[in-house]
């Protein structure tokens, strides 16, 4: 995801929210809400065309108004149409409002994203019980039903980014890690991928971890204090650039240590996520790489999959046609992507999401 995953659990003030949603959706008709039974497979009647509701958890980020633009380019592509984009603002409650204002717009399928990943149970549940196909975009839901999922392997994209770093750092070096938030899944992904790759490509070289909480501020703190503390450091993973980059280079320039490959000084620095700023520092040379999410590939196979439900088709475990794997997970089928090493090599691709920001 954008990074902000929300976390697996449920603290117990939104549990009881979930409950009282559950609740609200079964005494005004929801029939199934809050049930887990088999996936959402069945749309509007047999060669219907497209009627695209996009619920997002927020629309301040480029990341997000990135995936509408192309989603709303792929639905017209197949002769369909969005009838409604919806912004949460991150709060999960208004998720649920949200799937039910698309359903009341005319939406026959709806793309989304989602602010939490258990919180969005009522809303899936809903629209299973109106018979509106929803795909899931960047996450997985913890529960409720869907056609499918589409997103990228964080672990993955991990292992990739410490591939980059370990041949940019002595073999008794330090790195420091920045993390995401530890209670999310990105978060815990981004960790665990990174530490068991770099770990084995560079084993004498210390870690330092230190999470930000995928806030930009912190990050900008934690890079200050080890800088402080670790004047030697030879290298920095960001688990987003997204949210962390422009706060650690500035932080990195006021200590005098935000210089160019091949510059004197020069801090190798790798990252995850690829959005504007920071292909902008990979042109200027002050971030070495970043493992950029595929978000215009999760708008274009998450409305493939939605022309899919609407022609009844069903989905298959196996390869894809589209270089990943389709998964079976529990009662919906989760399709990770590819995400690219973005270089000075490859920076200015148009294919890119954060060219197109």
């Amino acid at each position: 995801m954008s990074p902000l995953t929300q976390p697996r659990t449920l603290t117990t003030a939104r549990g009881r929210r979930l409950a009282a949603l559950c609740l609200s959706a079964a005494l005004i008709g929801a029939g199934t809400a809050c049930s887990a039974t088999g996936p959402t497979a069945s749309g509007a009647a047999k060669g219907s065309k497209m009627k695209l509701g996009l619920s997002m958890p927020t629309l301040n980020t480029p990341f997000f108004t990135v995936l509408v633009n192309q989603a709303t380019a792929e639905a017209k592509a197949k002769g369909g149409k969005v009838v409604q984009t919806t912004n949460a603002n991150r709060d999960a409650s208004q998720q649920v409002n949200d799937f039910r204002n698309l359903i009341a717009a005319g939406a026959n399928v709806i793309l989304a994203g989602v602010v939490d990943r258990a919180a969005i149970q009522p809303a899936l549940d809903y629209a299973k019980s109106q018979h509106v196909p929803v795909v899931i975009v960047d996450d997985a839901p913890a529960a409720g039903d869907v056609y499918a999922v589409v997103k990228a392997d964080n672990e993955a994209m991990a292992v990739q980014a410490a591939d980059v770093l370990a041949t940019k750092v002595p073999k008794n070096g330090k790195v420091l890690e920045i993390m995401g938030g530890l209670t999310t899944t990105n978060g815990q992904d981004r960790k665990s991928g990174f530490d068991k790759e770099f770990k084995k490509k560079a084993p004498g070289v210390k870690i330092i971890q230190q999470s930000a909480e995928w806030d930009g501020p912190k990050s900008a703190n934690v890079m200050s204090a080890v800088l402080s503390s670790t004047p030697g450091l030879n290298g920095v993973y960001l688990a987003t650039d997204t949210l962390y980059y422009e706060p650690v280079a500035a932080t990195l320039k006021a200590r005098g240590r935000l210089a160019a490959v091949g510059q004197s000084g020069h801090l190798p620095m790798v990252a995850i996520d690829g959005g504007v700023e920071s292909l902008n520092a990979i042109r200027k040379g002050y971030l070495d790489a970043t493992i950029s999410q595929p978000v215009l590939d999760y708008a274009k196979y998450g409305v493939d999959y939605l022309q899919d439900a609407l022609d009844g088709k069903k989905m298959k475990a196996g390869a894809s046609d589209h270089d990943s794997t389709v998964a079976k997970n529990g009662s919906y089928f989760i399709d990770e992507l590819p995400a690219p090493v973005v270089t000075k090599k490859n920076v200015d691709d148009p294919a890119l999401w954060g060219n197109k920001s």
